[in-house]
């Protein structure tokens, strides 16, 4: 039984695949999607399906590079949606957080407009941050939270 709505994981653009359902998808591997579920299987257990299941997944644009205009009017748009329904928002980096012109979070939750927003750096293969073990741990650590909470199951000890 699922007690509240999807967590919604929010990324930059998919450079491999405009096909919708394609944001953030676990494949192929070493893709920023695939490293999201690799974060999460690490806690959980959890498929590839289950991760697909768990969250609801965008992108800011739809190409296969990143505009910033293009982001920030569509983050404008997500917001009004997003306004006052309560959901848990994980944006993906600092160019999506830019986007939506919120502060900068680093995984610690804040509430606006109704809804919790927190940040990860984007989990890209160019990202060093992830490199760093306890970092990594912390990623994965809110992964598993979002999937535990959405499913209203037992963390992992």
């Amino acid at each position: 039984m699922v007690g509240t709505m999807k967590p919604l994981l929010i990324g930059m653009n998919n450079p491999l695949s405009l096909q919708p359902g394609h944001e953030l998808y676990p494949a192929p591997e070493g893709c920023t999607g695939h490293r999201l579920w690799r974060m999460l299987n690490a806690r959980t257990g959890a498929s590839r399906a289950q991760y697909l299941d768990s969250f609801e997944r965008r992108n800011l644009v739809r190409h296969v590079t990143f505009n910033a205009t293009i982001a920030r009017m569509n983050a404008d748009d997500i917001t009004r949606e997003l306004f006052g329904t309560g959901r848990i928002v994980i944006l993906l980096g600092q160019d999506v957080r830019r986007a939506f012109n919120i502060p900068p979070l680093l995984i610690h939750p804040q509430i606006i407009g109704g809804c919790t927003w927190r940040q990860l750096p984007h989990p890209s293969g160019r990202n060093l941050w992830y490199n760093e073990p306890e970092n990594l741990r912390v990623a994965e650590l809110l992964m598993e939270e979002l999937y535990v909470n959405y499913h209203n199951v037992e963390k992992v000890q």
